[in-house]
């Protein structure tokens, strides 16, 4: 039996680690605990520390676009005090109703937004994390332009909660667009590759961009063809601007061009947790290229029995595998053909069984290094960081 800490301050936070120093006790971390499925195995832990508690809206200043909360709240309900406001935090996480901020930090979960306005580590201007050895660091602050200290938050970002765990969060927001508007380009892949290509070389750029292959669109219920998500936002008129341009691009290439359905950037987002939900077996495979190999990933994909979910302006994003066989084979193809691959989320079977991510040489020694800086004696979140540290 875990025996667990479930601390509603911050000095109770550091309170909590410290003891599990002392006592060379284990011990994992968990917020909504959402990503469980996600990293490496989780090890049988002396303790459980749960952040759910530290919940609080500690500063917000929507004049000054900044805003300050505890790692245990929901993104769902940061979201809604910033909407009231009418700003944003474009990270679209997935699990984003449950998710607190301190995991989506802790897995630097992002979403189709970040080709507009990036990830985590780009939108993060102050934290504040506790460590073992009974310290509450604070680095960076609540100026958007400040960067002191703000790399030592920029390494918690990533880290599963295995260099310290995340206290609270300060965050640039973003003022809501007047308007959205969504785009479906639907075709064979050849044409909807060059239909890509001029949106990416044109002068109106939206700020999501993501492809479906057959299988995931239609994992996702939007048919059976390939599809090229969009999403513009600004003025009316902008949005018109785009509406305008996207109908002469889709008749000049033959390819049809619909409005989006209802809840469609919520489906792409939840795009693997609800693979795993409907597929017990199956898992998620994080993969990356340069824009120019596209359709060499597309391909591989599909000749391992995967669909892909992909942000198409970097070719990068997700493979959805059925099971433990296809994932295992495309993993192997796409690391022998010079991708990068990583198996983001998947039965512990699975884990056990494959180098979940191919980290190496002296990339994973000064890793090493660092962790044995904060946690000498490996205690905490053992083996979450896809079983690498």
């Amino acid at each position: 039996m875990t025996d667990s800490f479930a601390p509603s301050t911050i000095e109770e936070l550091r309170a909590a680690l410290l003891r599990c120093a002392e006592e060379q006790a284990s011990v994992e971390t968990r917020g909504a605990f959402s990503k469980a499925s996600f990293g490496g195995p989780i090890r049988q832990a002396t303790y459980r520390l749960e952040t759910t508690r530290l919940n609080r809206l500690l500063a917000y200043e929507p004049a000054d676009l900044t805003v300050s909360v505890e790692a245990g709240m929901r993104y769902a309900d940061l979201s809604r005090t910033l909407a009231a406001n009418n700003q944003f935090l474009p990270l679209d996480p997935p699990f984003a109703e449950d998710a607190t901020v301190g995991g989506i930090l802790a897995t630097n979960s992002s979403g189709s937004r970040r080709r507009r306005f990036g990830t985590a580590r780009d939108m993060t201007i102050g934290m504040r994390f506790a460590t073992l050895d009974g310290k509450i660091v604070s680095s960076g602050g609540m100026v958007v332009k400040n960067v002191t200290g703000l790399d030592m938050a920029k390494l918690m970002i990533g880290s599963f909660g295995t260099l310290a765990v995340i206290a609270s969060a300060n965050f640039k927001v973003f003022p809501m667009p007047e308007s959205f508007a969504s785009f479906v380009f639907r075709a064979a892949s050849a044409p909807l590759l060059e239909v890509r290509k001029q949106i990416l070389g044109g002068v109106l750029q939206p700020i999501a961009i993501d492809w479906l292959d057959a299988g995931a669109a239609q994992a996702l219920g939007l048919g059976a063809s390939p599809a090229l998500l969009v999403e513009a936002a600004g003025s009316p008129a902008v949005t018109r601007r785009f509406k305008e341009a996207f109908d002469t691009l889709a008749a000049a290439h033959g390819v049809s061009l619909d409005g989006a359905p209802e809840g469609l950037w919520e489906r792409v987002r939840e795009c693997g947790p609800s693979w795993l939900k409907t597929h017990p077996d199956g898992a998620l495979v994080r993969c990356s290229t340069v824009q120019a190999r596209l359709a060499e990933l597309l391909d591989l994909a599909g000749r391992n029995g995967c669909a892909a979910a992909l942000r198409a302006g970097n070719a990068a994003g997700l493979l959805l595998a059925p099971d433990a066989d296809a994932a295992g084979s495309a993993i192997a193809e796409l690391r022998q053909g010079g991708f990068r691959a990583t198996l983001e989320a998947g039965p512990d079977s699975l884990k056990h069984g494959i180098e979940q991510w191919n980290a190496g040489g002296s990339e994973l020694q000064l890793m090493q290094r660092i962790k044995a800086d904060f946690d000498p004696l490996s205690l905490l979140n053992r083996s979450r960081l896809y079983d690498v540290i």
